[in-house]
Formats: C-alpha cells, sequence, structure tokens
C-alpha cells in the first residue's frame, strides 16, 4: 500500500512542481502569506508569520489518514521547536474537502502537537502554496517569499525517484539559512506522501456560511464588527450576514473591506488586512446558504470589543462630553486630557475608542508641556475650543517645540503599536491634546471619546521622532480628472524609517512613496493605488527600513477632480487649493523615524521643511 501511494506521489510530482515554477512569481495569492488571518482549531486567531518576529513561517500540509504523513506528525515538534528559536512561526494545516473541524482538532490532540494546527475548509490556503501531497513543508520568509517547498526531511531518500537527488537539503536546513542569510542549495525538493486532495471545480461542493463564510468573517471581520466594537453593526450570526450577503460581496470584491488600502507590491506592513482571490470568490458565489452548524469553526477567540490590545496602562476620557450638532459645517475641535503622570513613560502603542462613532470621522493625537491648551480651553465657553490648523501643538520645523503630535486614528484603523524595544518619550506631567473631526450626521449626538495609552515596562533602546513632508502647493481645476504632484526630500544623516503614513482629502486617487539610495538603486515604501479619505492608517513597517545619509525620498501624489469622481464633495465640481477642512485637498507624508543620532535633529528637520518648497508635476515611474 506504501509504495502504491508513493508511486502516485511521484507520477503528478513531475507535473506539480513545473506548474508552481510557473505561478511562485504572479498572481495575487502567491504573495499573501504572511499577516494573513486564520482561524487555529482552538479558535484563536492567527496572523500568519506575525506572531513572533517577522522571520519567516512553516506551513506543513498534513492528513492523519495518510501513512507518510501520520509517521511525520508526533515529530513535527522537533521542526516546531526549532522554528521558535529561529523567530519563525510553524503551523500544521489540515487542508481536505472530506475532513472537518473535528478531524482537525482530533489529529492535534492524537499526536500531541504543541502548536498552532489549521483547518483549510475551503481550500483557500492549499490555492495560495499548491500543495502536491501530504506531508509537503512550505516556508514563507518574513518578505513574504516563497524560499523553500518540498519534503520535511530524507529519511525516504532511497524511494524511488529520490535516488537520483544529489543534495541533502530539508526543511532544517532552509529554516537555518533563511534566518543566517545563507544560500540554498536547493529552493525545491521532492515532497514524498500521499497525494493531496484538493478541490477541483466540478467537484466542489455549494457555498455555505457555516464551512465557507464564518471562517473568513471570525478571523478577518468579527474584530470590529461584534457587539460593543468599532464597526457600525455586528456579524457574528448566520442572520446578520444572510441580511448582507450582497453588500458583503461588493465591498470585499472592491476591496473596500476589510480596511486597508496600501498596495502589497509597493510595500509590507504588520497587521495587514488582506483577503485572497479564493477567499473573494467564496463571498461572490455564497447565495446565502446556511449549510451545516457542524461544518462551522470553533468559536472564535476575539479581542476585546472595547480595547482591542487588552486594558490600557493609562486610560483618558473627554473631561466632559461634546453635544455634535445635528447640521451645519463639519466640526474640527480639541479637547485638553490631562495625563497627570508623574513619572516619565515609554509609549509603546495607543488606541482610540469614540463616543459617538457614527460622527467621528477622525482624530489627532498631540502632548503639550505649555499649557497652551488649557488657556485656550479657558477661554472658550464650550468644553473643548477650535483653532486654525494644527493650533500648534504639531510643528516639525521647530526643534525645541513643547507639544507634538503622537499619532492618530480613523475608522478601520489598526491600535497603533510600535516594533519590539521601540517607543516615543513621553515626559512626565502635560496635557494630551485630541483634535476631533466631526461629520455632521443629521442627528444631534453626544461624543465622551476615550484614548489608551501602553507603556513600555522599562525604558527602550529606540526612541522615534516624526518627520513631516508635503507641499500647500495645490491648484486643482474644476474637471481635471488626472492632476499630478511630486515632492522629495534629501536625507541630510542616517535613520531608520518606522512607519509611514501619506495623507490626502476626497478627491485624491493615489499616493507613492519611494526610497533611492546613493548607488541609485530604489525601494518602493507604500504605494496606495485607490485612495480614501474613510481609511486611514499608520502603516508600520515589519521591520524598519534603513534610510541611508544621501539618499532620496520622492513622494507622488494623483486627484481628480471631476464629476466622474463619486468622492468630490461639490458637485459639480469648483476649484480646489490647499487647506485644513476636507473639502480642500492637502498633500503630506508623516513618518515615524529612528535617528542615528538625536544631535543631528535640526540637519533632517530642515531636510522636511525644505520638501515643502519642491513641487512639481513629475509623474510617478512605472
Amino acid at each position: 500500500m506504501l509504495s502504491r501511494i508513493l508511486t502516485i506521489g511521484f507520477v503528478l510530482l513531475s507535473f506539480t512542481i513545473g506548474a508552481f515554477a510557473a505561478q511562485s512569481n504572479s498572481g495575487e495569492n502567491q504573495s499573501l502569506i504572511i499577516g494573513a488571518r486564520f482561524l487555529d482549531v482552538d479558535g484563536n486567531i492567527r496572523q500568519l508569520g506575525e506572531e513572533g518576529g517577522f522571520n519567516g513561517a512553516v506551513i506543513v500540509f498534513v492528513r492523519q489518514d495518510c501513512p507518510v504523513s501520520s509517521r511525520y506528525l508526533p515529530e513535527l515538534n522537533t521542526f516546531a521547536n526549532r522554528a521558535k528559536q529561529l523567530g519563525i512561526n510553524f503551523y500544521a494545516v489540515v487542508s481536505n474537502p472530506f475532513q472537518s473541524w473535528e478531524d482537525a482538532k482530533k489529529l492535534r490532540g492524537d499526536n500531541k502537537l504543541a502548536f498552532p494546527v489549521l483547518f483549510d475548509p475551503s481550500g483557500d490556503l492549499a490555492s495560495r502554496l499548491v500543495p502536491t501531497v501530504t506531508p509537503e513543508a512550505f516556508l514563507v520568509n518574513g518578505d513574504d517569499q516563497l524560499v523553500y517547498r518540498g519534503r520535511i526531511d530524507n529519511r525516504f531518500a532511497g524511494i524511488g525517484k529520490l535516488r537520483q537527488v544529489t543534495t541533502s537539503h530539508d526543511l532544517l536546513d532552509a529554516m537555518d539559512a533563511t534566518v543566517s542569510g545563507k544560500a540554498l542549495n536547493a529552493t525545491t525538493t521532492e515532497a514524498i506522501g500521499c497525494f493531496f486532495e484538493g478541490w477541483s471545480k466540478e467537484e466542489a461542493p455549494q457555498v455555505t456560511f457555516h464551512k465557507d463564510i464564518e471562517p473568513i468573517i471570525a478571523a478577518n471581520c468579527q474584530e470590529c464588527h461584534q457587539s460593543g466594537g468599532v464597526a457600525p453593526f455586528p456579524l457574528e450570526t448566520f442572520e446578520d450576514s444572510k441580511q448582507r450577503s450582497w453588500m458583503l460581496s461588493l465591498v470585499v470584491e472592491d476591496g473596500n473591506m476589510p480596511p486597508w488600502r496600501a498596495t502589497p507590491k509597493y510595500g509590507r506592513f504588520s497587521g495587514e488586512r488582506y483577503l485572497s482571490s479564493k477567499q473573494k470568490q467564496l463571498f461572490s458565489e455564497w447565495l446565502g446558504e446556511k449549510g451545516n452548524k457542524a461544518d462551522g469553526g470553533p468559536e472564535v477567540k476575539l479581542p476585546p470589543a472595547g480595547w482591542r490590545m487588552g486594558e490600557p496602562d493609562l486610560e483618558l476620557t473627554m473631561v466632559e462630553p461634546f453635544q455634535v450638532p445635528a447640521t451645519g459645517k463639519d466640526v474640527y475641535r480639541y479637547f485638553v486630557i490631562p495625563t497627570k503622570m508623574l513619572k516619565d513613560k515609554s509609549l509603546i502603542g495607543i488606541d482610540f475608542l469614540p463616543g459617538a462613532p457614527q460622527v467621528v470621522h477622525h482624530a489627532n493625537f498631540f502632548v503639550d508641556y505649555d499649557g497652551k491648551g488649557r488657556k485656550l480651553d479657558a477661554e472658550d465657553k464650550e468644553p473643548g475650543f477650535s483653532v486654525f490648523g494644527t493650533g500648534g501643538f504639531m510643528s516639525y520645523d521647530d526643534v525645541d517645540q513643547n507639544g507634538y503630535g503622537i499619532g492618530g486614528w480613523s475608522p478601520g484603523a489598526e491600535p497603533y503599536r510600535l516594533p519590539d524595544d521601540t517607543s516615543i518619550w513621553l515626559p512626565k506631567g502635560g496635557d494630551l491634546v485630541v483634535e476631533i473631526h466631526y461629520k455632521l450626521s443629521g442627528k444631534a449626538m453626544e461624543d465622551r471619546s476615550k484614548i489608551g495609552l501602553y507603556f513600555a515596562d522599562k525604558p527602550t533602546k529606540n526612541y522615534i521622532d516624526g518627520l513631516l513632508i508635503g507641499s500647500q502647493d495645490l491648484d486643482i481645476k474644476a474637471g481635471d480628472k488626472d492632476y499630478r504632484r511630486h515632492i522629495s526630500m534629501e536625507v541630510p544623516t542616517g535613520m531608520h524609517l518606522v512607519d509611514i503614513m501619506p495623507h490626502m482629502h476626497y478627491i485624491g486617487t493615489s499616493a507613492r512613496v519611494q526610497l533611492t539610495y546613493p548607488d541609485g538603486t530604489t525601494r518602493s515604501l507604500v504605494g496606495i493605488e485607490d485612495w480614501d479619505l474613510r481609511w486611514q492608517n499608520i502603516y508600520v513597517f515589519r521591520k524598519p527600513t534603513y534610510l541611508p545619509k544621501g539618499s532620496k525620498l520622492d513622494a507622488w501624489f494623483t486627484y481628480d477632480n471631476s464629476a466622474e469622481n463619486f468622492s468630490n464633495p461639490y458637485n459639480p465640481p469648483k476649484d480646489l487649493k490647499w487647506g485644513w477642512n476636507s473639502e480642500d485637498e492637502m498633500l503630506e507624508v508623516w513618518m515615524g523615524i529612528i535617528p542615528d543620532s538625536w544631535d543631528d535633529r535640526y540637519a533632517y528637520i530642515k531636510a522636511a521643511n525644505q520638501s515643502w518648497y519642491r513641487t512639481d508635476s513629475q509623474p510617478a515611474p512605472d
């Protein structure tokens, strides 16, 4: 029996490896492994490759009823332990149309597997990696490149075709080489096992909620779409999704949900939210069928509906509620919240809970050590105060400022979380100043928003500073469908780039930022091809990107001020220039950096300030 299974695997292998080689460098699915969200058999949401740093992920396709796979299963803990030592995440996957969540959980228990086991009920992970046999191992590095696929080790090296194999390369070698930066002797080896029984189009069962849709929603949507969450409605039951099935299909296919606008080909970040082509297809094919509840996954273990990073170290609430009017112009309001901090702190994370999410459009956070906010608040009869622009709380051309920005929030944004051993320095005392933009809804509401601050237990190795480049040179004529602006900044001193956020308003259509090294080579940092003001993220790099002295930052922005742009706030269109109001326009790139030396602060702030005086209409490179 074993020889027959092996023979079947060998017969198919010569065809499937060739097919894989053609697919591995093309197609959306092949680049979306790291950061993808899946449920394990216990209901935990797993972000592949992002749970222990970004050194990569190993995914091993297994099944219990294959003799070769079952022989390896009890020994996979050894490989998983080595992966953990190297900072690589390790997962087993059961992906079979004839098995269930309970089968996958039983496989984990019978073999005492001490690492996450995933069930792939609709073949999504299989469509991304295209396994040929079980067991077959895949190693994806931190840059989301598939660097190894094939056998786990060489115990069957004398069987069949493997007699001709000259390399002794296996999974352990591949993991060691990936972390150490060494070249692999072979990136593909012949896996030995049972033919992978995938999903043929002719045999694919009808798409149902519990089998196909519920696991995707649980892993990718319910964090926000749960009772008490920041989303406007929950997606916790079949009925919740059934009544919105058409809308879900539409927003998923258009990429409006999950809310993530950065395009993966221009840069990769922590906390990404992408759905694969397979997952989008399942939503489009779902006809509202409920299916068998027994086919559904385990109860999902969601982060808290409120504070998604857990209870904050310091929870701050607006001192007084603010009455948001029903109609009129948008309201921009600043609120002062004393921190009462008695010690200096290292800030590593920020989250925000809007008190009236129906009208809170976005929020920006500043710290104030001059008492400026308190004075302006005292002069205004209503809670908070209104001032032009940022009110002097954020000025990146002032080296000695005593008020500065620490982050922001918009609907759909992930909580702001800094990389390991990196923080924002907050001296004791001072006030938090929260700027809130209210987009009026036709109904009067009361807002009393909260902000949660998370601190490091001890001083961190790195502290970040802020840079802002941009331009006020905007003159966008009514009807102009393709208005372009280009800005640049010369990097005067070495620094690490921690996070980045392009910013425009309603008629923006795309944004790109690129780094050019001193030797002329280039690297894309971030790109948004379908701009949407509603969904703005601070994009935190998986690992800080180094900008050497003598390099250059270029940014390209495009705008559509025509009537065909459904996001245009004016109908008919009108000429637009730079301005603070949302109905005006902006062009900015916000960046968090770690300078090589804080003595160079004047130099890099001056360089950022100079970008505001160099603007042209150069198009972005292809």
